[in-house]
């Protein structure tokens, strides 16, 4: 079974959602972009049996899992 990462990236005064490694949506605020992404890591662990996570880059830059779809 494959998994799948969903990565929340500071980027332009907003956040970028990437996507396995491929960028997909910019939002202006954090909170907007972490629940996008768990509603995409949702469907995919859920609709599909994919588990995904979700990182998002701290204040020094380095990812911390936000949250994680089995």
């Amino acid at each position: 079974m494959d998994a799948s990462t969903l990565q929340l990236v500071a980027s332009h005064g907003g956040w970028r959602l990437i996507d396995n490694g491929e960028p997909t949506f910019w939002f202006l605020e954090r909170d907007q972009a972490v629940h996008h992404a768990s509603l995409i890591a949702d469907a995919r662990a859920h609709l599909r049996d994919i588990p995904t996570r979700i990182e998002a880059t701290n204040d020094s830059g380095k990812f911390e899992l936000v949250a994680s779809f089995p």
